[in-house]
Order: C-alpha cells, then sequence, then structure tokens
C-alpha cells in the first residue's frame, strides 16, 4: 500500500473573510473577480442557515399543529421541511459546482484522485 505524504494546516477564516470575492486566477488579486464562484461560496455558506431556520419555524408551527389540533398546520410544516431539504442539497450543489470549476483552474496535486466519496 502506497503512503501519501500530504500536510494539512487548518485554517479559520473570520465572517469577513467569508465573503471575500474569489479571483479568476486564484491567488492572482490581478486577475478580476470571479462572479459564479463568488456566489456559489456565498451560497454554499448561506443556505444551511436558511435551512435551519426554514426548520425551527416548521417546529414552532408543528407545535401549533399539537395544540390547535388542526390538520392545516401539518400541511404547512411539511412544506417548510421541503423547501428546508431543497436548500440543503443546493448547499451540496453549490459545493460541487465550486469544486469542479476550482479545479479548472488549478488542478489537485498528484496524489490526489479529487473524488467525491
Amino acid at each position: 500500500m502506497e503512503s501519501f505524504d500530504v500536510v494539512t494546516k487548518c485554517m479559520s477564516f473570520t465572517l469577513n473573510e467569508q465573503f471575500m470575492e474569489k479571483f479568476v486566477d486564484p491567488g492572482n488579486h490581478n486577475s478580476g473577480i470571479d462572479l459564479l464562484r463568488t456566489y456559489l461560496w456565498r451560497c454554499q455558506f448561506l443556505l444551511p442557515f436558511v435551512s435551519l431556520g426554514l426548520m425551527c419555524f416548521g417546529a414552532l408551527i408543528g407545535l401549533c399543529a399539537c395544540i390547535c389540533r388542526s390538520l392545516y398546520p401539518t400541511i404547512a410544516t411539511g412544506i417548510l421541511h421541503l423547501l428546508a431539504g431543497l436548500c440543503t442539497l443546493g448547499t451540496v450543489s453549490c459545493f460541487v459546482a465550486e469544486i469542479k470549476l476550482l479545479h479548472q483552474k488549478l488542478e489537485p496535486p498528484e496524489n490526489v484522485s479529487g473524488e467525491f466519496g
């Protein structure tokens, strides 16, 4: 079995750094702003919070459904959970698209396959 000498470095980003623009050539600040990668990154960061908010609002409506003993709030809870699931799917889709765009600009290292799973 082969051994790979991979060095990883964990970095934490502030909230302002999460929303910085991505550049056409990564690392080259004079290459212009890549709007597609910038907004994919921002959506990847924000959509989980939207999903969490929808789930909490759905739970509140579900509690009201129990109190009122009505079917209509239950339907609204289901719709909110469906929307939260779509937000989660959107988060994963933004991640995959952004990684694919990044790999078009920067090739992964030799010992990295660049596949998911």
